[in-house]
């Protein structure tokens, strides 16, 4: 699901000391747009001043999805927390005191209490400031990945964060050498994110939430953030290799799209052949940013004897972006380009093109499947049974409920970021569209909130697989269920259904090991074969 926060649960801290050299500046200020899927979803700027003692104040001042926050937090010398007040809308909501017996929680509306946890850094949905203490508090002399006690106030949770080196990387932004730190981290509740800073370490530039489509950019640092997310394209193919890539353009309307057909080499044409439709965010052609998923799913068909395009969505690498908003049905259309322009092909066999969509693509590959005949075949990629205002609070409670006891009639006692996007889809069904021709910035919310999958699933007649991994925690395995089972019981005698074992949402394990982060051989096995017989010629 590509312009969907899924869960925002978005790292952010206040370092404590242990080892690490804490390196400040005297005062700091800036700002964050944070963007799903493309979409601005929010915005942030803050301020961090010194006091006569040693210890910083850092005020915020942050919208999303229609909520206006305004955070302070104070941390001591060496960045410990010492106290986080938060409004919401323009109301006092939350103040905690960090004491070594613990963090002491007034909320309003609820009895005072007393956590036990001695964080080292506060994690908060979208306060991307408070990342200058926890980088602060990296120790760069001893390297390698480390571990920091985290807490997320609004939740009142402690958990774990790692944040590990990548690397120094240099990008050439218009014509300037721009060197940035590579940092991934991840947390103990399953969400694993990229920053990039500037080359001292000191500040964040740029965020990602691959698995969500999240991204947010330090107002300044657009044009890198241009550069970082569509960088990385694909060695060239060897010249004996079993398939050919060629660099290609098709258009829906005034939007020029850009990808990469691959075609092989070993057989006689015309060759079946399949779109490759993203998920989350806006995604390049390979999906650098989620495990190379893309890239890796077409090498394996194309290297069987099944042509595969796969292309830049509008906004990334060499696809051209519209001035306007996005609306979901814009990206529908955009894949209906993709598979239009294969037909206009002599390699590729007409009646045997299919769809091969992840997570949102797979919603998309669905309506396309219900909506023309000419689909020969469809594989849903972690795809939901439900629509997606739905699907996020599922995602938001299942991920919470991991943690601890959560009340699901409450909606006081959710996740922030499940009742900001719930708010969101909310404020679409009741917000009138605009007039024909205006820009309609709640259009991608609308649209999918009015969708059902399983009403679409039950038109589909041909070949289908439809795969979810076992430890998916964005699009939970019993949507693949759902889905199957209604395509089914709707007379589709031609349904394959898997759950891969120990996979997450991008098909990689979620277990440690050298593999960790490649997409599952077993997955791209499967689901080559299945394409291999679904598109076989008749």
């Amino acid at each position: 699901m590509r312009r969907l926060l899924y869960s925002l649960a978005v790292c952010i801290a206040a370092l404590a000391a242990g080892g690490a050299s804490s390196v400040f500046a005297q005062e700091s200020a800036g700002g964050y747009t944070t963007r799903v899927g493309g979409q601005t979803f929010g915005t942030e700027t803050y301020r961090v001043t010194q006091n006569a003692d040693g210890s910083r104040r850092a005020e915020a001042d942050a919208s999303f999805g229609g909520t206006k926050l305004k955070a302070v937090t104070i941390v001591n010398a060496d960045g410990r927390p010492l106290s986080f007040e938060l409004e919401v809308n323009g109301a006092k909501a939350l103040t905690q005191q960090f004491t070594p017996a613990g963090v002491r929680v007034t909320a309003e509306g609820q009895p005072g209490k007393t956590v036990e946890a001695r964080p080292e850094v506060l994690l908060e949905n979208g306060l991307w400031h408070h990342f200058i203490f926890l980088l602060a508090r990296y120790d760069a002399r001893r390297g390698g990945a480390q571990t920091f006690a985290a807490f997320l106030p609004t939740q009142a949770l402690a958990f774990k964060v790692t944040l590990t080196p990548v690397g120094r990387e240099t990008f050439d932004v218009k014509g300037q050498k721009v060197t940035t730190e590579h940092f991934r981290a991840q947390t103990e509740l399953g969400l694993a994110f990229e920053v990039w800073t500037d080359e001292a370490r000191a500040t964040p530039l740029i965020f990602a939430v691959p698995t969500q489509g999240l991204q947010a950019v330090r107002q300044g640092s657009e044009d890198l953030a241009a550069v970082v997310f569509a960088r990385d394209a694909p060695p060239a193919p060897s010249a004996n290799g079993p398939y050919t890539s060629e660099e290609v353009t098709f258009r829906n309307g005034e939007q020029t799209l850009a990808g990469t057909l691959t075609i092989p080499k070993g057989t006689q044409g015309p060759h079946p052949a399949a779109v490759l439709i993203t998920g989350s965010g806006s995604q390049d052609r390979d999906g650098t940013g989620v495990a190379n998923i893309y890239r890796r799913i077409a090498e394996r068909l194309s290297a069987n004897g099944v042509a595969v395009l796969r292309a830049d969505d509008r906004g990334v690498g060499k696809s051209t972006p519209l001035a306007k908003g996005t609306s979901y049905r814009d990206l529908v259309n955009d894949t209906r380009a993709a598979f239009e322009y294969l037909l206009t092909r002599g390699e590729i066999d007409k009646g045997r093109v299919a769809l091969i969509g992840h997570s949102e693509g797979a919603e998309t590959a669905l309506i396309l499947a219900a909506e023309d005949t000419r689909v020969a075949a469809v594989a849903l990629l972690a795809g939901t049974s439900e629509p997606v205002d739905r699907v996020v609070v599922e995602q938001s409670l299942y991920q919470a409920a991991m943690q601890g006891p959560v009340d699901p009639m409450d909606e006081t006692k959710w996740p922030a970021v499940a009742r900001q996007i719930k708010e969101m889809f909310e404020k679409a069904k009741t917000t009138p569209r605009p007039a024909a021709g205006a820009d309609d910035q709640l259009a991608w919310f609308r649209e999918h909130a009015a969708h059902d999958p399983v009403a679409d699933a039950r038109k589909v007649r041909v070949p289908a697989f439809v795969a979810n991994g076992e430890r998916d925690a964005l699009v939970l395995p019993h949507h693949a269920l759902a889905l199957a089972g209604e395509m089914a019981a709707a007379g589709n005698r031609r349904v394959t259904l898997r759950v891969f074992r120990d996979l997450t949402h991008l098909f990689t394990p979620a277990s440690g090991g050298e593999r960790a982060g490649e997409v599952s051989e077993e997955f791209l096995r499967a689901l080559q074969e299945w394409a291999s017989t679904a598109l076989a010629k008749k």
